[in-house]
């Protein structure tokens, strides 16, 4: 894999904590793109929190990473806030390695949260919950990305029960899964299909606005994690 740089690292430990802490109705996406309602242009996202089924951006929070020797100032938030503004996010989370201003801490109010992570921290964080892309790597792409395994789904499937962990890759933005019933854990491309060991199948379907990991069993489809096109 090519080098990676820090700040690239930073983001994806700011995505790891995010998707420790995030519940099982919380869909996680390192690395993502929205196109602002205001701007109408691209605005990349560090990590972007949206509700993995229910509809609408009520639940979408925002991650800005920055790794940097200063304190985050009342700049940044008031940059930040508009960028909230402009990809609809109701919080937003200012993740900073080297503290903030009190009047950035003041300006921040309620929708916006300053959070540190040290260097030190980001040293140390255990990467158990990432696996490297194999279609970054099939690809040649100049940076390897890595599948975030970002839900432990327990889904009720024929007479049983099913564990499966769904994921996404913070460069190709692959969909990935993790049957447990029968160990086969894969990306999915979209435009390609896949059947596990379990005779399931694992497909991506798009509309105008986000694109869907479907798990197909044999009574129907199963919506099982979302990613934003817009």
């Amino acid at each position: 894999m090519n080098e990676v740089p820090d700040w690239r690292i930073y983001e994806r430990v700011a995505a790891c904590f995010e998707i420790e802490a995030a519940d099982m109705d919380a869909s996680v996406t390192p690395n993502a793109t929205l196109v602002g309602s205001l701007s109408g242009t691209p605005r990349q996202i560090d990590v972007l929190v949206d509700a993995r089924w229910a509809d609408g951006v009520e639940r979408r929070i925002i991650f800005d990473a920055k790794l940097r020797k200063r304190k985050v100032d009342v700049k940044d938030v008031e940059s930040f806030e508009g960028m909230m503004r402009d990809v609809r996010a109701s919080r937003g989370v200012l993740v900073c390695s080297s503290g903030y201003t009190k009047a950035a801490l003041a300006r921040a109010e309620q929708w916006i949260e300053i959070r540190i992570i040290t260097s030190d921290e980001a040293e140390d964080l255990d990467f158990a919950m990432v696996d490297p892309c194999p279609h970054c790597r099939n690809t040649k792409r100049r940076t390897e990305g890595l599948v975030f395994w970002d839900g432990q789904l327990p889904l009720a499937i024929g007479w049983g029960w099913a564990i499966i962990f769904t994921g996404k890759c913070d460069v190709c933005r692959s969909f990935a899964f993790w049957c447990w019933d029968c160990g086969d854990k894969k990306v999915v491309p979209d435009g390609e299909v896949y059947e596990c060991g379990c005779e399931r199948t694992w497909f991506v379907e798009k509309n105008d606005e986000e694109a869907l990991f479907i798990l197909g069993v044999e009574d129907g489809e199963i919506p099982i994690d979302r990613r934003p096109l817009r």
